[in-house]
């Protein structure tokens, strides 16, 4: 049985459909077009646990989520607003941080959140050169990976450069994007905000964030 067998059942038709932004519900259950999208793009178990698991525990301290500190010390964090995985405007600002650093591919973790997530997890392998239609063009599957609120992910690439944690299931929804202090100019130049938003952001930031002073201003 293929690893992601279960997804294409589960999420055929989920209630999140009624919500999503990116596939009407008409068009919501395209199962073939679903299938195509997790041939290509999903991240096998065995390549995950050799190759990406080490990386993303470089970046994170993994099944952890908000109000925890989920990044390692050495790392900036640059917080904007959240909601979903990415939105296109969005995704195109932080492509060109992750294609200026050189990666091939980057990868998208969902948090189990310790094992206590009922629904099955995604683990996809996206080439860094994707588009957004591309990206998009799973029917339900690539809507429930981009655009559900209740779900939480580590983005990361192929060395521990850089990483991005999207809390959109939290009480206040961040995206966080955690990097080396010496590739700041690259994440501060494509993903940065006003200042009014950043004031309202700070404030949205747990106290342990706070505390440690480690989000880029």
């Amino acid at each position: 049985m293929k690893e992601y067998a279960r997804h294409l059942r589960e999420y055929f038709d989920h209630w999140h459909r009624c919500y999503s932004r990116l596939i009407p519900k008409s068009d919501w259950g395209n199962a073939d077009a679903a299938e195509r999208y997790l041939e290509k793009y999903w991240l096998p178990n065995a390549e995950y646990a050799i190759k990406c698991r080490p990386t993303q525990n470089q970046i994170f301290m993994v099944d952890k989520w908000l109000p925890d500190l989920i990044f390692f010390p050495e790392y900036k964090i640059l917080p904007r607003r959240g909601g979903c995985l990415f939105l296109a405007e969005d995704f195109i600002k932080l492509q060109k941080c992750f294609l200026d650093i050189g990666d091939k591919f980057i990868f998208v973790v969902e948090n189990t959140f310790g094992g206590r997530l009922e629904e099955p997890p995604f683990r996809m392998k996206y080439p860094a050169s994707i588009s957004w239609d591309e990206i998009t063009s799973g029917n339900y599957v690539s809507a429930m990976i981009l655009d559900s609120s209740h779900k939480e992910f580590y983005v990361f690439g192929e060395t521990p450069t850089w990483g991005r944690y999207a809390a959109s299931d939290a009480e206040l929804p961040l995206d966080l994007t955690g990097f080396w202090p010496e590739r700041a100019g690259v994440f501060q130049q494509n993903l940065g905000i006003s200042e009014k938003e950043n004031q309202e952001i700070s404030s949205w930031l747990p106290s342990v964030y706070q505390g440690f002073r480690r989000f880029a201003l």
